[in-house]
């Protein structure tokens, strides 16, 4: 017990309860904070404000309109293409168009009749099946309003009589919203379920159960109180906090509490507890330095809503450590609030595992080095991607919609282009360049259908049977009869939007039939062309995924190797303690390889997360002990905190296993990963540290 320890924890003890005041005071008033807490689970929320792609997204929204499209299905007994049919048709495209938020309606009623092929593309085959496309209006507040208008178009088929299937983007947004608000809410009840259970059995008492999750509780209400003050929202992403804080917290209150319990009880409460304090104090505060600095490394993400994990599960993490030195400290003044006599099963266990270590040092580094082979393979089989509706389960009623809308009415997707000419775009040359493109990209498997000013002048072959006063002709016509038409097609005299319709698919498969469409635009060297509207943002998220993983691991070893280095004050230590942290992680990223499991915005943290976790088990291993060199000192770490590490072990692992009830996949993934990162960890620890101690002993 150094000095610097044993006077910390004198300090807190003699203020410990003003202490618990002022986190009482704080705790009321993050409170109040979550009021404001909403939920956004946009793209446009991923990158940050004055990003180059967002920027060129928003000035094809002021251009062209919201390129947001909802797609209403119904379906009934009787063919949609007759009189009566057409009639139902017309009164609901009427009723949807009422909708506050509702810019424009598409169905079988608004398209002329000349563009037969069209009309067609809104019917099923055999016609009881009809789609309207309905867009919505441009502007910021569409993302607070998407779920109301949704709820909307609802009512509206309902009152027709119908029950619409409703797929598209927007769709799939107002979902993850619903399952990160939810989610989050039903996580955090589960997580604390199982915590207390868990703690129930390991501390064989209720009240330091209570005492637990009271500390915990108010660094979880902390962090989201200021998550909630600082303007963010909820997401797929940073939904896990409240979990993760939880979690993480509970094992700050294990050492705190079974090291207290150890002392002697001859001893007065106020000793007992100084002493037992001051025991763990320094390695729980580097515990969570290490711990908070894995999350910081996700900072370097250009990805905003990895930032937010970062900054605010490192907030949470340096919460939970004061929160639990203060609460804890101040209820331990009462012997009711210690843990019941522990089992020394645990302890016994780990001295095990370090002495099989000891006795079969190569057989243990052997054994680590092909188990890091097998995953190191795996590794090179990782792929990165995003699915926005692969996050959901397939018996989701988004995923069944969507399954049903490609197979009875098509691809739905848009996936927009601009062309551009320095001079009038609209010659014959030109538009014949932009229709012979269309009709080689309609060939591929994948594509539904395109649309563009082509189309809509419903010209076959525009060299042979329309001249320059044909074309100009036709698009004063279209001009006086739907300006809003002409807008949504043609921006200035010099640019042509093009969409074609694809099935909603993942980023990287969204971004090869971008490259595979732009090979097939062999346009005149006037024109340019390129990605626009939604999919640009939608497929760059998978280099931002890669760089994130990469930045991240990158700053989050950095700074963790440092701190170790600064409090283990050497080198040697810091070295040893190298392997035992990074094969966790290796492991983990080759199960995803070898398992299919790829990275995406909610995995591409798991790499900084679990170099943070895995290491807090070394730092109270490799902590010093008076007199005793590296080996000896872990023998004595293992002994006294080997059980403790085993159960803390336990609760992160069970903690993490609770996001896998998660309904948004990405989400489960990574809870089930961590949980076998952590298990990993512990065999590390008590396996290749005093085996790597053992086999390098005289250089270490």
């Amino acid at each position: 017990m150094n000095g610097l320890a044993e006077r910390s924890a004198r300090w807190v003890w003699r203020h410990r309860f003003r202490l618990a005041a002022a986190i009482l005071f704080v705790t009321v008033f993050a409170a109040r904070e979550l009021t404001t807490l909403g939920v956004s689970n946009s793209l446009q929320d991923w990158y940050p404000e004055g990003d180059a792609e967002l920027t060129r997204y928003r000035d094809f929204q002021a251009r062209y309109g919201r390129d947001e499209i909802i797609v209403v299905a119904i379906s009934a007994d009787r063919p949609f293409d007759d009189e009566q049919g057409r009639e139902v048709v017309g009164k609901l495209t009427d009723d949807l168009l009422d909708v506050p938020g509702v810019a424009t309606v598409t169905s079988t009623v608004t398209v002329p009749g000349s563009l037969a092929e069209a009309r067609g593309r809104l019917l099923s085959g055999d016609g009881q099946t009809t789609a309207l496309v309905v867009q919505m209006l441009a502007g910021e507040e569409i993302e607070a309003r998407r779920h109301t208008i949704l709820q909307d178009i609802r009512r509206v088929t309902r009152a027709a009589g119908f029950e619409a299937r409703l797929g598209g983007y927007g769709v799939v947004f107002d979902a993850l919203n619903e399952a990160s608000t939810t989610g989050a809410a039903n996580l955090i009840v589960y997580a604390h379920i199982v915590m207390i259970m868990l703690l129930v059995i390991l501390f064989r008492r209720v009240l330091p159960v209570l005492l637990t999750l009271a500390s915990v509780g108010a660094a979880t209400v902390w962090t989201m109180g200021l998550y909630a003050a600082t303007g963010h929202q909820l997401n797929m992403v940073t939904m896990v906090l409240p979990t993760l804080v939880l979690v993480i917290g509970i094992a700050d209150c294990l050492h705190i509490l079974r090291c207290v319990a150890a002392q002697d009880r001859r001893q007065d409460q106020a000793a007992r507890v100084i002493r037992g304090l001051a025991g763990v104090i320094g390695p729980c505060f580097l515990m969570s330095i290490t711990t908070a600095a894995g999350f910081l490394g996700l900072t370097a993400s250009g990805l905003p809503v990895v930032q937010q994990l970062g900054w605010f599960g490192a907030t949470g993490v340096l919460a939970a450590f004061v929160t639990s030195t203060v609460v804890v400290t101040a209820g331990l003044g009462w012997r009711g609030f210690e843990p019941g006599r522990q089992s020394s099963r645990l302890d016994t266990a780990a001295v095990r595992l370090h002495e099989t270590a000891l006795r079969q040092p190569l057989l243990i580094i052997a054994g680590f080095a092909v188990l890091a082979g097998l995953f190191g393979y795996g590794v090179t089989q990782l792929d990165s991607d995003t699915d926005s509706i692969g996050y959901m389960k397939k018996s989701h009623v988004v995923r069944l919609d969507s399954d049903f809308i490609e197979a009875e009415i098509g691809a739905y997707v848009p996936i927009e282009f601009t062309v551009t000419a320095d001079s009038p775009i609209v010659t014959a040359a030109n538009l014949d360049a932009i229709w012979q493109w269309q009709r080689r990209v309609e060939g591929f498997e994948a594509i539904g259908w395109s649309w563009s000013l082509v189309t809509a002048l419903d010209i076959d072959s525009i060299p042979s049977s329309a001249g320059s006063d044909t074309l100009l002709n036709r698009l004063d016509r279209i001009r006086r009869f739907s300006p809003a038409a002409l807008n949504a097609m043609m921006s200035g005299d010099g640019q042509l939007r093009v969409s074609f319709g694809a099935p909603i698919m993942s980023a990287r498969s969204v971004r090869d039939l971008i490259d595979r469409i732009l090979a097939q635009a062999a346009l005149p060297p006037s024109l340019s062309v390129e990605p626009a509207g939604y999919s640009p943002l939608y497929t760059r998220i998978v280099d931002e995924i890669v760089s994130s993983q990469l930045r991240g691991f990158g700053a989050a070893i950095v700074l963790i190797v440092g701190l170790i280095g600064l409090a283990m004050k050497s080198w040697r230590r810091m070295l040893l303690a190298l392997p035992a942290n990074a094969l966790p992680v290796l492991f983990t990223l080759g199960l995803m390889g070898l398992t299919g499991i790829p990275l995406d915005v909610a995995s591409a943290t798991i790499a900084s997360v679990i170099l943070g976790l895995v290491v807090d088990d070394t730092v109270h291993l490799l902590r010093r002990y008076p007199g005793e060199g590296i080996r000896g000192s872990l023998r004595t770490a293992a002994s006294k905190a080997g059980g403790t590490l085993i159960m803390t072990t336990m609760v992160l692992t069970c903690g993490f296993l609770v996001l896998g009830l998660a309904d948004i996949r990405s989400i489960a993934w990574f809870g089930m990963l961590t949980s076998f990162a952590v298990m990993t960890a512990i065999f590390a620890d008590l396996l290749l540290l005093p085996a790597l101690a053992r086999a390098f002993a005289g250089r270490l």
